[in-house]
């Protein structure tokens, strides 16, 4: 493949070169056509721009541009492609770099502020015909952005730095409108988390509005106005402001000197008069003095800078010292270095000898805001030190990369949604959730002490939390191997006196499927898929998680699988409203699956499949104010999904250990009378009911669960109602044809290949009470979910209470 770039200058050629930039640009060309096919005519007037900028400051003069083979014609400054050339930059991408020299170069590196990008370039010295050259290469990784590459040569003993400036960007979402609606979500809880500060790229820093003391940004905005402070200084120190200011001395009368006020000369003639001939006197003078206000607050200024310089350096070289952690570059932490060296130099001049304390201004100053150098200087530090209210447009820092940013706000919205949506309220005690780390950034604190915490008017009780950590020796929910660190964890727990608690993990993956598996069918509808491998995370979460539940009483520890669902976050793009989500089915069927999620301009469409999934697992308040699951209800909804019924071969899974289904036995009907007489004397062994019967009251998986039969047979007293005075305990149930089952086994024969469930009961428990007044016409009057405990204290058929509410259909 041809260099994506060649640029000739006067002095190098610079060249890049890729291995395959057509399927990157494919993608970020899909991405673009797919987002804006799905706009509103309102968004479509702002299309998304395609196009890529790249730059030289300072400016060179340029003698000829080659992007893809073609040559492109430049006026002899700056560089900048037409709109119809495809961006070049994306992340994840290994590009080659390699400037090669015209002329005799004794030394070239990169002085770029990390200390790995520097690392990955090599410099060969010319031999004979063989020109120097510096060659590296670069992958930015998940970091987007603008990346300047600053290139230093010595030549004829003198030091030329060039940057070279393009733009990266992402293949999964447009750098120019979802990442700045993400900074937005992120700023508003956690302010200044997402700024970093060494990355590989960088990014204009907008105005904003938030307070409070980052040395970071105060760094960054120093680094861009150093150069317009130190002109103003030099300037002042040239022609520093003086005003004539009145000075007081006592003199004796033998020596004063100069003319003598007509009232000291008074004085003086009537004390010699007197005799007196040491007293000192009170002389005013006038004269200049650059001890002034203005001079007081450059002085502090300068000071201030230095101090905080001085601090920045000394934490950074201590941090930076081990090989383990040598994240910045010499040639950055030497620059740093030399900032301090001019404000040193200044506190030394004569004249800031003679400036005292600053004690602040009493009044506006003409001087400080109009003359030369000192307005550059005022202006200068009223930015410094309002960095966070007042940014310059020309600012310029590294973010966290964009892998980290969708991580955070995928956590952020979730708590939107569990605050807006399902009617929860934020509870989070205030403390300190960002803390400063060696290298100045902020991170979050990690885990449930940093967590969320959200309560709900019916008593439901919830924790979101980044990265907590399950290890050997966690309280709770353990791993017992590995260690294990999902994105977001979303903890609920239901209303006391109940304890128990529901799991759903999260994990945000910056990456989106570009090809199908090989163990798959080619994806024919060119849609948005998670990778494999984040799938399979989610299936080893599920796996290694495990609750203990220890009992003091009897000192016994039970285990128990916590999580009731693991999915992945990807930024893919779909109109959620009226596509279907890919992995709808097997969240569905086994709790596993991912959420396509990105912002977007229809606000709530960007998360709306994950909001729907929340609500049907956690319920949501309706208009009237009224949430539509109760305690129960919320817990047995979770226990009716099938993703949470899939037990172990060979073994059952069930919500209730004695639950009981009451029906009522049918009528004679040409059934032989010894079948009946079975259930009256408590010596029948089979009970059999239509499956359309079953699932017109109940769900389908509920037949497996069912432990008794409670059997209502006609009363001696009351033949118009039937009574329960019998428990049957169930041996076996099968689903079979009507004809497979025996006169013995029904009451009569039958052809019919009607499915049946067939019930082998065991031998009968007695109730102490008999239930009456079971209603039987229709039976499916007479069905009804219940428990052994619940049914032994009622006497009336209708007072009986019926659990298992989210099973019914």
């Amino acid at each position: 493949m041809p260099d994506l770039l060649r640029i000739q200058t006067e002095h190098f050629e610079l060249s890049v070169w890729c291995n395959d930039i057509v399927k990157r640009q494919k993608v970020h060309t899909d991405t673009i056509r797919k987002r804006e096919s799905k706009l509103d005519s309102v968004q479509n007037k702002n299309k998304i721009d395609a196009t890529s900028v790249m730059r030289f400051s300072p400016a060179l003069t340029v003698k000829e541009a080659v992007i893809l083979d073609n040559k492109i014609i430049v006026d002899g400054l700056d560089i900048e492609l037409l709109s119809f050339i495809e961006p070049l930059f994306f992340e994840n991408v290994q590009y080659q770099f390699e400037w090669l020299f015209f002329d005799n170069i004794e030394q070239a590196y990169l002085a770029h502020r990390v200390k790995a990008v520097n690392d990955g370039f090599r410099f060969s010295k010319g031999k004979g015909s063989i020109p120097a050259r510096l060659t590296g290469t670069i992958n930015t990784g998940n970091d987007v952005g603008w990346m300047r590459l600053p290139l230093c040569y010595l030549l004829a003993g003198k030091e030329y730095r060039c940057n070279f400036t393009f733009e990266v960007l992402p293949t999964k979402m447009d750098l120019h409108s979802d990442l700045p609606a993400m900074y937005q979500a992120i700023d508003e809880t956690y302010p200044l988390w997402r700024f970093s500060f060494a990355e590989k790229t960088e990014q204009d820093v907008a105005k904003g509005k938030q307070k409070g003391h980052f040395p970071l940004l105060w760094l960054a905005n120093f680094g861009t106005l150093r150069e317009q402070f130190e002109k103003g200084l030099k300037v002042i120190t040239q022609a520093p402001h003086s005003r004539l200011q009145t000075k007081v001395s006592y003199t004796r009368a033998i020596r004063l000197k100069g003319r003598v006020s007509h009232h000291l000369s008074s004085r003086v003639k009537e004390d010699f008069s007197n005799g007196i001939f040491e007293k000192r006197y009170r002389i005013e003078k006038k004269q200049l003095s650059v001890d002034t206000p203005e001079n007081r607050f450059i002085k502090a200024a300068i000071s201030k800078c230095k101090k905080q310089l001085t601090e920045f350096d000394c934490k950074l070289r201590e941090n930076n010292k081990t090989p383990d952690n040598q994240r910045l570059s010499d040639t950055f932490l030497t620059e740093i270095n030399s900032w301090q060296k001019p404000l040193h130099k200044i506190l030394n001049q004569s004249f800031m000898k003679e400036v005292g304390p600053y004690n602040g201004l009493s009044h506006e100053s003409l001087v400080l805001q109009q003359k030369t150098g000192y307005s550059t200087v005022y202006r200068v530090w009223q930015e410094l030190k309002f960095y966070l209210d007042v940014f310059s447009s020309q600012s310029s820092i590294s973010m966290k990369s964009i892998s980290e940013i969708y991580e955070v706000w995928c956590f952020l919205e979730l708590r939107k949604i569990l605050i807006n949506d399902l009617g929860f309220k934020d509870k989070t005690s205030k403390r300190k959730s960002l803390v400063l780390n060696d290298y100045l950034e902020y991170q979050l604190k990690d885990g449930f002490a940093g967590a969320f915490e959200f309560e709900r008017e019916d008593g439901f009780r919830a924790k979101l939390a980044h990265e907590p950590i399950f290890g050997k020796k966690s309280n709770d929910i353990l791993s017992y191997l590995v260690t294990q660190k999902p994105d977001i964890v979303l903890e609920v727990q239901l209303p006391q006196p109940s304890d128990k608690r529901f799991v759903w993990l999260f994990d945000a993956k910056y990456r989106i499927k570009t090809q199908a598996s090989r163990f798959e069918d080619e994806d024919t509808d060119n849609a948005d898929y998670v990778p494999d491998d984040a799938i399979n995370q989610m299936h080893r979460y599920r796996d290694a998680l495990i609750r203990i539940s220890r009992n003091s009483s009897s000192n016994i520890d039970s285990k128990s699988r916590p999580v009731f669902g693991a999915f992945a976050l990807y930024p893919g793009f779909f109109d959620q409203e009226s596509d279907t989500n890919p992995y709808k089915n097997a969240i569905s069927e086994i709790g596993i699956g991912a959420f396509a999620m990105l912002p977007s301009g229809n606000g709530k469409t960007s998360c709306y499949w994950l909001r729907n999934f929340l609500t049907s697992q956690l319920g949501v308040i309706s208009q009237n104010g009224v949430i539509n699951y109760s305690a129960q209800s919320l817990n047995e909804n979770l226990y009716v999904q099938e993703a949470a019924r899939i037990p172990y071969y060979g073994m059952k899974q069930s919500l209730y250990s004695n639950l009981i289904m009451t029906i009522a036995l049918g009528g004679k009907r040409s059934r032989n009378d010894e079948y009946f007489s079975g259930f009256d004397n408590g010596t029948a062994k089979w009970y059999h009911l239509p499956k359309k019967t079953f699932l017109n009251e109940f769900k389908l998986h509920i037949a497996k669960e069912i432990q008794f039969l409670a059997l209502a047979s006609t009363s001696d007293s009351d033949s118009k109602s039937k009574s329960i005075d019998k428990i049957w305990p169930i041996k076996n149930m099968t689903l079979v044809a009507r004809g497979i089952i025996t006169k013995e086994q029904s009451g009569k024969t039958s052809d019919s290949d009607e499915l049946y469930y067939l019930f082998e009961l065991g031998k009968p428990l007695l109730l102490k009470d008999t239930i009456k007044n079971v209603p039987h016409r229709p039976i499916s009057k007479s069905m009804k979910l219940t428990t052994l405990t619940l049914l032994e204290c009622t006497h009336n058929f209708s007072d009986i209470k019926s659990v298992y509410t989210e099973a019914l259909t």
